[in-house]
């Protein structure tokens, strides 16, 4: 796999030559379920479920981004912007990321790692000894993805109506839903929607990047042990078909249930 390649020559010229052997050190049996997904897919609220149910640490890559902005005394938005134009704070994030997956420093015997790009991290982490990794990725449709904005950002009487009457198609794109929700012509919802674009055009900003510079899409599915579309369904559905999915992928998870 490229991207193996790309992440291994990324991190010897970022973090330095050394630096995968610091990680093949960070090794350890501990499980790791790694779960991605665009925003809204729900990948934090299952990340936290999944982690009760087994007894585990949920970790957040998200975290990690946080902790590197106060570092270098930057709001967490600014440094988003220096991801466009400044190589380096992302590949210390990944690495990091990619310590998390290998253990060594965790408190607990297992953990639940989200965000965008850890299950590409989990295979290069694979490929230099690590073991007990479960990649999951969730998705979900462009309609799905607005609704569920509006659903956090509106009002419950906006968001039943919107529900009700955007119509049940697959849309192109951000922009189609958004003119579609425009056009009922609810009061806030445009700059609600406008806030929905560009919450959703930094997941193709990092997708962008992560090409980029490894070589991998974290879209693509092939980078993934467990794909769950969680459209139209419950909370607790999508725990349930994702905690089943991860059994039968391997029954030592059965055994990892206190």
């Amino acid at each position: 796999m490229k991207y193996i390649e790309g992440i291994e020559k990324a991190f010897k010229e970022y973090i330095g030559e050394n630096s995968i052997d610091e990680l093949k050190r960070s090794i350890t049996e501990k499980p790791m379920i790694l779960i991605a997904g665009d925003q809204l897919t729900g990948k934090s609220t299952q990340a936290k479920r999944l982690s009760k149910i087994y007894n585990g640490k949920n970790l957040s890559v998200g975290t990690l981004f946080r902790e590197e902005a106060k570092k270098r005394g930057v709001s967490v938005a600014e440094q988003a912007r220096l991801l466009k134009k400044e190589r380096g704070i992302d590949v210390q994030i990944d690495y990091s990321t990619c310590k998390m997956i290998g253990g060594a420093e965790l408190d607990s015997d297992l953990a639940v790692i989200e965000g965008r790009q850890p299950a590409f991290m989990g295979g290069f982490m694979e490929s230099i000894g690590k073991d007990n990794l479960v990649r999951i990725y969730l998705e979900c449709s462009v309609r799905e993805q607005a609704l569920r904005f509006l659903k956090r950002e509106t009002t419950k009487e906006d968001y039943l109506f919107v529900k009700e009457n955007l119509p049940k198609e697959d849309f192109g794109n951000l922009e189609d839903v958004a003119k579609e929700i425009n056009g009922m012509e609810i009061p806030n919802t445009e700059s609600v929607m406008d806030a929905f674009i560009d919450n959703q055009n930094r997941d193709e900003d990092d997708r962008e990047r992560y090409h980029k510079l490894y070589g991998f899409d974290y879209r693509d599915a092939s980078g993934y042990d467990i794909i769950i579309n969680t459209n139209d369904k419950e909370v607790e559905d999508v725990a349930k078909e994702i905690n089943e999915s991860i059994e039968k992928h391997d029954s030592v998870w059965i055994e990892r249930r206190p």
